[in-house]
């Protein structure tokens, strides 16, 4: 019988944009922040084999990316503000970050598709693993 439904992997992400949205909005209201709406989208690049097929390896997640969109007519250096503040106030991204796994946390306006901030943490020079996976995809593609 195939699993349908969510799994913890699910339940955990929609715990860390929750718990955004919860932080946001007692740090907005902090902050005299005024925005009309909120969405939020995750990504997760993670490792099971350790779960299904390679017993020696522990699952973990590689990469996330968390997009925030306010619908705002704050400034960038507000967004900044609010943001900060927000990465430093919520128990989820904290429980994130205290893991070491590397996130890139972007803030959009609402319609923009280039950030108005973006932080990345534990990511290295090389860049993100998922930039890494697709740069060897793409290598690969060209050999064959």
């Amino acid at each position: 019988m195939p699993l349908t439904g969510w799994t913890p992997v699910h339940a955990q992400l929609a715990a860390l944009a929750g718990c955004t949205s919860i932080t946001i909005a007692v740090v907005a209201r902090d902050q005299e922040f005024r925005y009309a709406g909120l969405g939020t989208k995750l990504r997760s690049l993670i490792d099971i084999r350790g779960f299904f097929f390679d017993l020696h390896l522990q699952p973990q997640y590689e990469q996330l990316n968390f997009d925030l969109y306010l619908d705002t007519k704050e400034s960038a250096g507000r967004i900044r503000a609010l943001a900060r503040e927000t990465h430093r106030r919520c128990p989820q991204l904290g429980l994130f970050r205290l893991a070491k796994i590397p996130m890139v946390v972007g803030w959009f306006r609402e319609g923009t598709s280039r950030p108005a901030f973006e932080e990345r943490f534990f990511i290295g020079s090389a860049g993100t693993p998922e930039e890494s996976l697709i740069a060897a995809a793409k290598k690969q593609a060209k050999r064959k």
